[in-house]
């Protein structure tokens, strides 16, 4: 049975308005000084004026809190007091009844808001349930992810060839990237966005200590904005992070080489900026990654296209890969 809460200045008036109901509705007449049923469920208030100038910003709240849901304030009021008013009407209340008020008119006016609340309760719903499927995909891919990573792993294991067993290792890190992104996804409440500085900071520790047998060799130096992206961009840039950090920390510092690698990501305007720059060997001055058959460097070409990115190569000293691309539209 729909509960709806009376709330008028003058006790006798809000007694004639719910006579007017007929049955199938719970009708509570409150006193303007014990307004505890405000905070229990109900699907509609009525109310006049005196009554919400003297209760504004309780009302107001009470609205507030039931985001997004629908909960509808019917106003009751003489015409020539709705035109007092100094505020939009329909900011406030979602009906306006002016007095005589004839039972045919309350009761189409109360069944419509009371409709409309219970569909946005059934939106609302089918929203959470839409959400909790999300996840629950999001939490499957990466588990996928993983066991691929895994199986790669193990797989690895067999064979004795020390390229061949480097190219398994590129792939599980790939894969281990892509899941992180979806484990992010899963336990953020936004399933369109992640949030980059853990997530570019995790991965880049995971690829650091699986590269970097010596910390007191090579350095690194993250400077990420805890900016969100989309998910549609999250993933290829994720990928390009990995194989770039991964080519730096294999080729930067051969031997006994020391230096640092650093990280920086942010945002500036509509545009996201990503540098990976590191102070090793550099990069040959005859390399060009058009024509270059490395994996790697065709997925970072690859991927910044998909982002709709440009790529800049410094390569000495050392070596720095920009890459600047677009906020994706929503």
């Amino acid at each position: 049975m729909e509960k709806i809460l009376i709330l008028m200045g003058n006790h006798k008036n809000g007694e004639m308005i719910a006579d007017l109901f007929s049955n199938g509705y719970e009708i509570k007449n409150l006193d303007k000084n014990d307004l505890s049923e405000l905070d229990d469920d109900f699907s509609l208030l009525i109310t006049d004026l005196s009554s919400w100038a003297q209760n504004l910003e309780k009302l107001k709240s009470r609205k507030e809190k039931e985001t997004p849901i629908f909960l509808p304030y019917l106003l009751v009021t003489h015409i020539n007091e709705v035109k007092q008013v100094k505020q939009n009407i329909w900011e406030i209340f979602d009906e306006v009844i002016s007095i005589p008020i004839t039972k045919s008119v309350l009761m189409a006016r109360v069944s419509v808001l009371i409709q409309t609340r219970s569909l946005s309760l059934q939106v609302n719903q089918l929203m959470k349930d839409k959400e909790m499927l999300i996840k629950e995909i999001h939490h499957r891919v990466k588990n996928n992810l993983m066991i691929i990573a895994s199986l790669l792993n193990m797989q690895s294991y067999y064979i004795k060839d020390e390229e061949a067993k480097a190219y398994f290792k590129e792939s599980e890190n790939r894969a281990q990237s892509m899941a992180l992104i979806h484990e992010r996804l899963y336990r953020t409440g936004d399933l369109q966005n992640v949030e980059l500085g853990d997530y570019i900071t995790s991965l880049a520790k995971d690829l650091f200590g699986t590269y970097v047998t010596n910390p007191d060799k090579v350095k690194m130096e993250i400077d990420v904005e805890n900016v969100k992206l989309h998910i549609d961009s999250m993933i290829p840039l994720g990928l390009i992070i990995n194989e770039v950090v991964t080519n730096t920390l294999k080729y930067a510092f051969p031997e006994n080489k020391t230096g640092t690698l650093i990280i920086k990501f942010y945002k500036k305007g509509n545009e996201f900026f990503l540098t990976v720059k590191d102070d090793g060997v550099g990069i040959p001055e005859d390399f060009d990654i058009e024509k270059s058959d490395s994996l790697g460097m065709q997925l970072i070409t690859n991927l910044t296209q998909q982002l709709d990115g440009e790529l800049e190569i410094i390569k000495s000293p050392g070596a720095t890969f920009n890459i600047k691309f677009p906020e994706r539209e929503k």
